[in-house]
């Protein structure tokens, strides 16, 4: 039977002509020692490669070599370095990769050597660049940055999350050779600069319009200004007539300093000659008095000399004195010492008998006591330490039962809500009969979030367990219109809460559908009142249930409740033709009348008719849910009842511990008291033991006393006294001599004083003399210092006008001044001459006079005729600026138009062929689908909208994160990539694990038209990483599957072991029998 298949499949692979791989295709990928591998080799299909595998057992591994091996950015795969994709272990990783070249030539090898820091790249087994490797991407197309191409796992939801501009360049960048995304960008800059001129042109002409204003104004200022120069002339002239004046001030000043010099000069040279006898006499006096003082230093000497003299013999006297006074006291002492030896020997004795009295009254301790007490006080505190031990133990008892009864508590207190009903999360929780993936997650979801206290206020319940409805009867219309994911969404308010849920949702793994509001605003419906009711309705949705503002806010928004009218009643035929009649133009597309929902279809080309469908209403699952059942309240009373019992249980053994406890806490204040005695008794017998043996050392210290004083009172002192009355004798003949020495030196000293004090009266006579002359001669000198200043003063002023910067200044100006100035100058001068008033103080009055009588006319701008000139130049480069600046506007514009024709008509074939086949395609897993141009008047704001709808009562929405599950998301974009098939020149395209979420139908669907799209079609090579693998999946011939097998019992494979063919090769082990 084999033999027969593998001949039949040998036959069919003989008949059957293998696909050409094209050029940039990848043939295969060897890696080394790269992530989870340390080796293996991709041998890869022309057309569609399924790489299939359990998680955890590296399928994306191919994604992450083909975009390192070709130079894309690690950022691509969300890893942040080099070391996280090298092999636990090692310290380098090896990428090689064959892709086919252009006809004729040989395939490209690529091959990458890299550590943690640094590549090698080579080409065709020779070193290169990165650039080299960039530049080889760039001449085959391949777009590794574009989620249209390269659709890495960790990329997925990363493109639900384009915007639609971005998803117009992205597309617009797939198309072909990219050449409308370069238009595109052309047009947007170009449409840019347009905008910037247009500005200009806008403040230039109303900047025209202001300054021909002004220009008038100034042209008033400036006619003022010409009074105000004249004024202004004369007084120029006055200022011009003003260093004259000032001259003829100096030269008058001059004359009168150079008569006032000379005069000084004659009374200085009279002083002189009467000043010289005063000065010959100064100096006699000053020789006399250096005499004088030659004899009292002699004096002073020989004073000196002779008071250390008498010093000296004081000092002797002192001395002798002294040393008598001393031996009288040894005399005396020795004279007296027997006798007092002997009554201190006796107060010695009678000392040491009250000592010895008292040590021998002392009582002594035996050691054997002390050493009982000490055993007694350790077994005490053994007995103290068991006790204490087990006091902790029953300590941390008592606080695991409390622990145990406070759980108890909760879980009882919870039993009783439930049966209470207050919580309506319980109550849906209890009425759940049967598994549901979105409904449990949600529930499991509410019940975590409100443990976690930081989370409280970021955000609301879903409306299942936040909102009631009203009235009973309608739960089954609210059910029908808001979706399940609506239905059990978290709802937030603030990007804060999106994030904070977000993270938490990923943290725990959990897919609880969020919506997120950026206004919070319950709008209001157009027909209301009376104009509602006159056609038949009782209200809208949103009028039957209550909840949280936010929430009710989202359910508007997302389920258009304020949109859709509802009656309890049944209409009759006239209404409901009124309200589906074509002609008919009512607000809201859809209704409820009883248990039916109406849905308004209305074509959108020809003449436009209209229709409707109808659904049954089915039974309301959880807005109807508000009670407990009798079964359901058995079972809370029997748990209640056992939680009851359990916590009687546990209080019953808490209050036994805590008898034991206190028993033992009395036990122990006994056994610390019991110590306490022992221990008070021990200090009392080392008390004593301590009084004895001080006694005992005070015994010994009067007895070595008692021995010393009976060896001094029996010693002979009378040697002793006769010397030292034969030492005084010789004291008092030593002093008596020298009281006759110093009465010597006193008569010398009296009569070399006198002398001195007749020569001091001498020197004070010849210094009262000096100072005399001396006060003279200062005031003659300051007399003399005086003319000699006048005389310096009247000639250096009369030289400083000479030498002054001023006076040459003048002269110099003078000189310079032409004939005609100095005729104005002498016409302007002549009055005041005249009038003998040519003064400069005389012209400054009058300069000051005509600058106020020129205040008095400024009235006009000084600056106006300055402004007046700025403002025409202003205006003339304005009106040059204004033309040239629309000129080229209207050629950016003609530019701009020209450029767009031919791009939007492009782009439109293009967006056409895309919306067909996505919508061809995408009908067979959904209701509707198509790819939208969105234009606008500004080419940045262009969009590229995928409309999806997967239920016939929803309307299209555009394809984002909020509006579709993560299947719906998955399965949208995978038949938008397949909708670029043909339209793109990239080589291949890879998508990782995108069925992620998707429904098996879904799935299967998906599936099939990939496969068909990508063996159809031999231009695009594709790559599809899967987890999981459906039965009944459609496979065609020229597909290959990769099985991802990995675990410690596979055999290890490296590039060296061929021996036997490429293990579990089978596409090419079949092909080859």
């Amino acid at each position: 039977m084999d033999q027969i298949i593998q001949n039949g499949s040998a036959k069919r692979r003989r008949t059957r002509q293998p696909v050409p791989f094209q050029p940039g295709f990848l043939r295969s990928i060897k890696v080394w020692n790269f992530t989870t591998y340390s080796y293996t080799e991709f041998v890869l299909s022309p057309t569609l490669n399924m790489i299939i595998g359990p998680n955890g057992s590296g399928k994306s591994t191919l994604v992450a070599a083909i975009c390192i091996g070709l130079a894309g950015k690690i950022d691509l795969i969300k890893r942040k370095n080099l070391k996280s994709i090298i092999k636990t272990g090692q310290e380098r990783a090896k990428i090689e990769i064959t892709m086919e070249n252009f006809s004729g030539l040989p395939p490209i090898r690529i091959k990458r050597d890299f550590s943690a820091k640094e590549s090698v790249w080579y080409l065709d087994d020779k070193k290169c660049t990165e650039s080299a490797i960039k530049n080889l991407r760039k001449k085959f197309n391949i777009q590794l940055d574009n989620l249209c191409h390269f659709l890495p796992q960790e990329r997925v939801a990363e493109f639900a999350g384009l915007s639609p501009e971005k998803l117009l360049l992205e597309t617009e960048r797939t198309l072909k050779d990219g050449h409308l995304l370069s238009l595109h960008e052309d047009l947007i800059e170009k449409d840019n600069k347009s905008q910037e001129y247009e500005i200009k042109i806008d403040q230039l002409k109303s900047r025209l319009e202001v300054l021909h204003g002004e220009r008038e104004k100034l042209e008033e200022e400036a006619r003022k200004l010409e009074a105000y120069d004249a004024k202004s002339r004369e007084v120029e002239n006055h200022r011009m007539l003003l260093p004259y004046a000032k001259w003829h001030d100096i030269k008058t000043k001059q004359a009168d300093l150079r008569q006032r010099r000379n005069e000084s000069k004659k009374r200085l040279t009279s002083f002189d000659k009467n000043f010289v006898p005063l000065k010959q006499n100064l100096e006699e006096i000053k020789e006399q008095m250096e005499l004088q003082q030659t004899k009292t230093v002699e004096h002073t000497q020989k004073l000196g000399e002779i008071k250390s003299k008498i010093d000296a013999s004081k000092e002797e006297m002192r001395n002798a004195k002294d040393e008598i006074t001393g031996l009288k006291l040894s005399l005396e002492s020795y004279k007296t010492r027997t006798e007092q030896k002997r009554r201190d020997l006796e107060l010695a004795k009678v000392e040491l008998a009250e000592l010895q009295g008292k040590l021998d009254n002392s009582e002594r301790i035996d050691q054997n006591e002390i050493t009982l007490l000490n055993a007694q006080f350790a077994e005490r505190k053994a007995v103290l330490r068991d006790r204490q031990e087990k006091v902790e133990e029953l300590n941390l008892q008592v606080r695991d039962l409390g622990g145990e009864l406070s759980d108890l508590n909760m879980k009882l207190d919870r039993m009783r809500k439930k049966l209470d009903g207050s919580d309506k999360l319980e109550l849906l929780m209890l009425a759940s009969n049967h598994s549901y993936r979105l409904r449990d997650e949600s529930f499991r979801a509410h019940l975590d979030l409100r443990k976690v206290a930081e989370l409280q206020g970021k955000y609301y319940e879903a409306p299942v367990i936040s909102c009631n409805v009203t009235d009973k009867a309608l739960a089954p219309a609210l059910e029908k219109i808001i979706d399940n994911n609506t239905l059990f969404a978290f709802t937030v308010t603030s990007n804060e809460g999106y994030a904070a849920l977000t993270h938490y949702s990923q943290k725990r793994k959990s897919n609880t559908p969020l919506r997120q509001l950026t206004e919070v605003r319950i709008p209001t419906s157009e027909l209301t009142g009376d104009k509602l009711s006159s056609l038949g309705f009782d209200g809208y949705l949103i009028d039957y249930i209550k909840g949280p503002s936010a929430v009710l806010s989202m359910l508007c928004k997302v389920s258009k409740l304020h949109m859709i009218p509802v009656t309890r009643r049944e209409l009759s035929e006239s209404q409901l033709k009124r309200l589906t009649d074509s002609s008919s133009n009512f607000p809201f597309k859809k209704f409820i009348v009883g248990d039916t929902l109406f849905t308004i279809i209305k074509s959108r080309y020809g003449s436009r008719q209209v229709s409707y469908s109808t659904e049954k209403i089915l039974n309301s699952k959880y807005f109807a849910v508000s009670g407990l059942s009798e079964r359901d309240k058995q079972v809370i009373n029997s748990q209640i009842e056992q939680l009851q019992l359990d916590i009687s249980s546990k209080k019953n053994d808490y209050t036994e511990m805590k008898t034991q406890m206190q028993v033992l806490d009395s036990e122990i204040r006994d056994i610390k008291s019991q110590m306490s005695e022992i221990k008070n008794q021990l200090h009392n017998l080392q008390e004593a033991i301590n009084s004895v043996l001080r006694l005992e050392g005070k015994v010994k210290l009067a007895t070595e006393k008692v021995q010393r004083l009976e060896r001094d009172a029996n010693k002979d002192y009378t040697k002793k006294i006769r010397s030292y009355e034969q030492k005084i004798a010789i004291k008092y003949n030593q002093f008596s001599a020298i009281t006759a020495e110093l009465s010597k030196w006193y008569y010398k000293l009296s009569d070399l004083q006198i002398q001195d004090k007749v020569s001091q009266f001498e020197k004070l006579y010849l210094k009262n003399r000096e100072q005399s002359a001396v006060a003279l001669i200062k005031e003659l000198e300051a007399i003399q210092e005086k003319l000699h200043l006048d005389y310096r003063k009247f000639k250096a002023e009369y030289e400083k006008i000479k030498e002054s910067p001023e006076y040459k200044e003048i002269q110099a100006m003078n000189e310079r001044t032409s004939e005609e100035v100095r005729k104005v100058i002498a016409e302007l001068a002549e009055p005041y001459f005249e009038n003998n008033t040519f003064t400069e103080e005389t012209i400054r009055r009058k300069i000051e006079h005509l600058e106020d009588e020129l205040s008095i006319m400024s009235t006009a701008d000084r600056g106006s005729e300055t402004l007046l000139r700025a403002k025409l130049a202003e205006i003339d480069r304005a009106e040059i600026d204004l033309p040239k600046f629309e000129s080229d506007k209207s050629n950016l514009d003609e530019r701009i138009k020209t450029i767009s024709s031919s791009w939007e008509s492009e782009l439109d074939k293009f967006v056409y062929q895309i919306s067909m086949a996505f919508s061809k395609r995408f009908s067979k897993v959904a209701s509707d689908g198509r790819v939208e141009l969105a234009k606008s008047e500004r080419f940045k704001d262009w969009k590229l909208q995928i409309m999806v709808k997967f239920r016939e009562e929803s309307e299209l929405k555009v394809l984002d994160h909020q509006s579709q599950s993560g299947g719906e998301r998955a399965v949208s974009t995978i038949f938008f990539i397949m909708a670029l098939q043909g339209l793109s020149d990239a080589p291949f395209r890879i998508v990782d694990e995108i069925n992620q979420g998707m429904d098996p139908k879904n799935e299967q669907m998906a599936h099939r038209y990939l496969v068909h799209t990508a063996c159809k079609n031999s231009k695009s090579q594709y790559f599809l990483v899967t987890p999981k693998l459906l039965t009944g999946l459609y496979y065609h011939p020229d597909m290959m599957v990769h099985c991802i097998f990995t675990g410690p019992l596979i055999e290890e494979n490296n590039d060296n072991n061929n021996s036997e063919g490429s293990f579990m090769d089978f596409a090419n082990n079949l092909i080859s029998v």
